[in-house]
């Protein structure tokens, strides 16, 4: 009786998700080439591309904590406590854009050099918001250039975020303010993998890195959390083996074994919507 319930959920959650184009994973080892290739015959998206064009267009409103900080730094704080403060939110938050233009005028605001520095090195686009320009002349100078050891590591196609600013590997920036600042690299092969690192150790750093796919074309497993991602997704091995994100053969106990949180969540949402739909209806119970 349960594994029919939750069968039905699982249907029913199906249709709740959008029409979009496929998203491609690449398997270990597969041909980077092969599989650029295949998504354009398609006018499909590989998992990078579909990652910078949703981190790309993220950001039209700045964090709550970040809204939350300015606030306080401008009433009363000194600027050790500010900048201990400032080091401690870029750890514990993603920023996005508006998180980086509110906090870029906040340091000029309150004349932080080294802050201003560091957002305009990462995005130049962000000197046009100042109102003296001449606060930054001198950043350029004092910059570290980032590892190339680093970007050695990283395929044609990766991705490299920094405080939040998606980069693809050729427009990563020469050089940056030195400091820490938190990455992220996002590949079609392998999980994003993010971590915290200064300019200095950037270089010897050791990537360890989980793949996206286990298994081979007849037996696998896509290892992506996200629902709406797995039911649209499809997987490259080779150009006689493309195969969907949850394989097809798996039945609906196999797969229910596996992801039984999700599935539970999926039913407490189910059951909301339902509730939702007979908010305003009278039910009548009669016994038999």
């Amino acid at each position: 009786m349960l594994q029919k319930i939750l069968s039905s959920i699982f249907i029913l959650s199906l249709s709740f998700v959008t029409t979009a184009k496929a998203v491609i994973f690449s398997a270990p080892g597969a041909d980077s080439m092969g599989l650029q290739k295949m998504a354009v015959q398609r006018n499909q998206q590989t998992y990078t591309q579909w990652m910078l064009e949703k981190i790309s267009q993220s950001g039209a409103e700045a964090h709550a904590q970040v809204l939350d900080f300015s606030e306080r730094a401008l009433q009363n704080s000194t600027n050790k406590q500010i900048l201990t403060e400032w080091e401690l939110l870029r750890q514990n938050l993603e920023l996005n854009s508006a998180d980086r233009e509110l906090l870029l005028l906040l340091a000029e605001k309150l004349k932080l050099s080294q802050e201003l520095c560091r957002y305009t090195l990462l995005d130049p686009t962000l000197e046009s918001l100042l109102e003296n320009p001449e606060s930054i002349r001198g950043c350029a100078q004092k910059a570290q250039a980032i590892s190339l050891n680093f970007l050695r590591k990283l395929k044609d196609e990766d991705l490299v975020v920094i405080e939040g600013k998606v980069f693809s590997k050729g427009q990563v920036p020469a050089k940056l303010w030195p400091g820490n600042y938190q990455w992220k690299v996002i590949s079609n092969s392998y999980e994003d993998y993010s971590f915290q690192s200064s300019m200095v150790d950037l270089g010897q750093k050791v990537f360890t890195q989980k793949a996206w796919i286990e298994g081979s074309c007849e037996n696998y497993k896509l290892n992506h959390k996200d629902f709406s991602v797995l039911v649209q997704a499809q997987v490259y091995f080779n150009e006689g083996c493309i195969v969907p994100g949850v394989p097809p053969e798996k039945n609906f106990k196999t797969w229910a074994k596996e992801h039984k949180t999700l599935l539970w969540g999926l039913g407490i949402v189910a059951a909301g919507f339902a509730a939702y739909q007979l908010r305003d209806k009278t039910v009548v119970i009669t016994t038999p």
